[in-house]
């Protein structure tokens, strides 16, 4: 495969797990700069890293970085947009983390900027790369468990403060404004969601709710049921709690005319009508590497190729109109059609505070 380099922005606890992928790639990737506001963490991380990047503060030097061929952008979510945009204006291909932005409205301009640049921008839905969401994807295409009729999911998050977490780290500080329960962990779970049934959001109905975080973010439990096309409902579930605690049967249940797929912490199961549940051996290939070297070396093969990303900037755009759509049911009190109308596009979700970090 052809050599492409990589810049990295924002050096955050998930740029380990995008750096070691790109390392991964071999000699079809090689990490040459890296940028943070924290010029001392991009100075040490470029210190550490065996290809010695050059080390930024300011994001847009590294855009100016004529070596730079794609922009890995890791940024908060209310920054994507900004840096994601002045990437693809600099000519780079943007592989943004999840979830896309905190608005429809700037999902778009991100498209917009793809589009009259003529690169690729791909969303990091890093949980529809993993074994067992794609093992269930398939045996609901090979069909199994019958016509898709619904999926649930559940899960359970710490809904406090942990310990050594600042005050004033973003995720808390601001809001919803793409930091929500709903729009961080949310976006996964109906991404994944969506990928495993192919079914088509159609309208939301929510209940969100704030029982132990009171002041600190604005939600931490919601359920969310979506209305689908085919003939079918997606219902979301997170429960928050005082402490961090495992939930095995957490995960996805696929309900289809003729059966079901459990994919959990239980493993993969399989019901059919008229035969036993039995576990489901996942594909080698599958259980081999892990989601973010999927990642990768799918954007890689699309941009080589000029082929679609493995996850399009418009698919990822349904997941922000679902969570949004699912924040307006919740303060209306009524069920939100998809698409959303203009006039919700613009719209944030709720915010407790509106002082937030820019893109400078």
């Amino acid at each position: 495969m052809q050599q492409l380099n990589y810049g990295v922005i924002g050096l955050g606890r998930i740029s380990s797990r995008h750096i070691a992928a790109i390392d991964r790639l071999g000699d079809a990737g090689r990490l040459v700069a890296v940028a943070d506001a924290n010029l001392d963490k991009a100075q040490q991380a470029a210190a550490q890293h065996p290809a010695r990047p050059a080390p930024y503060a300011d994001y847009r030097e590294l855009l100016e970085d004529e070596a730079v061929d794609v922009a890995v952008v890791l940024v908060p979510t209310h920054l994507h947009r900004d840096v994601s945009v002045a990437a693809m204006d600099a000519g780079k291909h943007v592989i943004c983390e999840k979830a896309m932005a905190p608005s429809v409205a700037e999902c778009r301009e991100m498209i917009a900027a793809r589009d009259r640049n003529a690169v690729k921008l791909m969303i990091a839905h890093s949980t529809r790369f993993q074994p067992k969401p794609m093992m269930a994807r398939r045996l609901v295409e090979e069909g199994l468990i019958g016509t898709v009729t619904g999926c649930m999911a559940h899960f359970v998050a710490e809904a406090t403060q942990p310990e050594g977490v600042p005050n004033d780290f973003w995720r808390f500080k601001s809001g919803a404004a793409g930091h929500g329960y709903v729009v961080n962990f949310g976006c996964h779970y109906i991404d994944t969601a969506r990928y495993i049934t192919g079914a088509d959001l159609v309208s939301v109905s929510a209940h969100i709710g704030n029982r132990f975080s009171r002041g600190v973010i604005p939600e931490d439990h919601y359920v969310i049921t979506a209305d689908c096309d085919p003939d079918a409902t997606i219902t979301i579930a997170q429960y928050g709690s005082l402490a961090r605690h495992g939930v095995p049967s957490s995960g996805y249940v696929i309900f289809g005319s003729e059966g079901c797929i459990e994919a959990t912490g239980h493993g993969l199961l399989l019901s059919v009508a008229g035969e036993q549940q039995r576990e489901i051996e996942i594909d080698q290939a599958m259980a081999d590497g892990d989601a973010w070297d999927r990642e990768h070396t799918g954007f890689h093969a699309s941009i080589m190729g000029d082929t679609p990303e493995p996850v399009t900037a418009e698919d990822a755009m349904r997941n922000i109109e679902w969570a949004m759509a699912a924040y307006l049911s919740s303060e209306r009190g009524c069920r939100v059609d998809l698409p959303l109308c203009e006039g919700d596009c613009a719209y944030r979700g709720p915010c407790l505070e509106e002082t937030l970090p820019v893109a400078e």
